[in-house]
């Protein structure tokens, strides 16, 4: 649209005798006026040029090409001619944005950035962006939608730059990145807001998103050395911060989660299932849970509940071919073969060439007399699972390594434990915008 405008507008240049006072603006009749083409013509008609013709072309030229060598004269043009020009056009551009013309309230917006620089008006054109953002989310169009955020928040960082710590824009800021799960920015920006910000229900709500993106980040942290330490095979360290950290923390699931990896690998099984059956307490669902549960259950000698578990860690990744080699093998090492040739199935579905997979398919072979046939490719839909969505499962630690091992029949040292941890994964943290709580 921007492109559009600015092409339909010519220029004219009034005769001497025209010149006119506006108040105390006076009409310099060397610089050209400019004024908006009909769709359609080429030419300007004497009856089409009207101060509102004009003006309207001067408010387009302010929104768009505000680096033009004439801004300032017909700034103060649209001024002189229309002296609540600037209340004017924010209630145009808020009833415009209601309507849905988006790009015409954007343009008013600009307009009113442009003549009047104030952080009020630099909120109210990122408000905009946020809005058409959200509508494009709502439409699932992914383009558009990061388009908007993109232009909504260098918006507001222009604005900071242009204003200083100005504190609706730095208020805007926090919650605008907290949204975006840019969290170490957001306590930045909201720490600022706080020195300069009055006191009052805005200042409260935002001292308490302040205050959950501290726990978070405090979190993270602590739960992060946790697992660093877990992955160098320190359990006994690892289990000395996060039991510090549960004791203040006690219904973040992350924390127990990785203290059942931690008594499960020193191979206090209740105690691990006990941690386990906590983080589903606390709300909590997802493979690796299940999966860690389905190993305690194996190792305290119930293997049909381990079965289960790992029944219901497929539902949350159905792609995982740990999980399904593994419950394949509990099948086949039962005897029960039927159920063990479908998760075979299933799992050289993924990985054709696997060797623990070609060791099962040649043991149920001998065992049964069946073979298996040529793979069969079925197409499905996968349902996204946020908690997973980067797991690889060649690092996970499906807890039956040694019994793999004696069905490959292979003399070779036992592999170090290995696991892959998702805690920070964290696809169901949100965090809520207050971009809109004061207009």
């Amino acid at each position: 649209m921007k492109e559009k405008k600015l092409e339909h507008i010519v220029y004219i240049n009034l005769p001497e005798k025209f010149a006119q006072s506006f108040g105390d603006f006076k009409l310099d009749t060397t610089i050209p006026l400019p004024i908006e083409l009909p769709l359609g013509q080429k030419e300007i008609d004497p009856d089409q040029v009207t101060i509102e013709a004009i003006v309207a072309a001067m408010l387009t030229i302010i929104a768009y090409r505000n680096e033009d060598k004439h801004f300032e004269y017909y700034k103060n043009f649209v001024l002189a001619a229309q002296p609540t020009a600037i209340e004017e056009l924010n209630v145009a551009a808020i009833a415009k944005q209601q309507q849905k013309d988006y790009e015409f309230s954007e343009e008013l917006f600009l307009a009113v950035y442009h003549m009047l620089p104030q952080a009020a008006s630099c909120i109210n054109l990122a408000m905009l962006y946020s809005f058409r953002a959200k509508e494009a989310q709502s439409e699932k169009n992914e383009k558009v939608t990061d388009f908007f955020l993109e232009k909504a928040l260098h918006t507001l960082e222009e604005g900071l730059e242009k204003f200083g710590e100005d504190e609706q824009i730095l208020a805007e800021l926090g919650s605008y990145e907290a949204f975006l799960g840019n969290i170490e920015l957001a306590q930045e920006y909201l720490e600022r807001y706080m020195k300069v910000g009055i006191e009052g229900e805005k200042k409260q709500k935002l001292k308490k998103l302040l205050k959950d993106i501290q726990f978070q980040v405090d979190s993270d942290t602590q739960i992060k050395q946790a697992y660093d330490f877990m992955m160098l095979q320190e359990e006994e360290k690892a289990l000395e911060i996060i039991n510090k950290f549960l004791v203040k923390n006690p219904k973040v699931w992350q924390g127990h989660f990785i203290k059942a990896w931690a008594l499960r690998t020193k191979k206090e099984y209740d105690k691990a299932e006990e941690s386990l059956l906590e983080c589903l307490k606390l709300g909590e669902k997802n493979a690796e849970i299940y999966n860690e549960l389905s190993i305690c259950a194996l190792e305290k000698g119930d293997k049909e509940l381990a079965k289960n578990y790992l029944d219901i860690a497929i539902e949350f990744d159905e792609e995982n071919l740990t999980y399904l080699s593994n419950l394949a093998y509990l099948y086949l090492t039962d005897k029960q073969f039927d159920e063990a040739k479908e998760w075979i199935e299933k799992a050289r579905k993924l990985a054709p060439e696997d060797k623990q997979i070609l060791d099962m398919m040649e043991y149920y072979s001998e065992e049964t007399g069946e073979s298996f046939g040529p793979i069969i490719q079925e197409e499905y839909v996968k349902t996204p699972d946020p908690q997973n969505k980067d797991k690889k499962e060649d690092e996970e630690d499906d807890g039956y390594e040694e019994e793999l091992e004696e069905l490959e029949n292979e003399d070779d040292d036992e592999e170090d434990e290995e696991h892959h941890c998702h805690c920070h994964d964290d696809g169901d943290d949100e965090h809520h915008c207050h971009c809109h709580d004061d207009k």
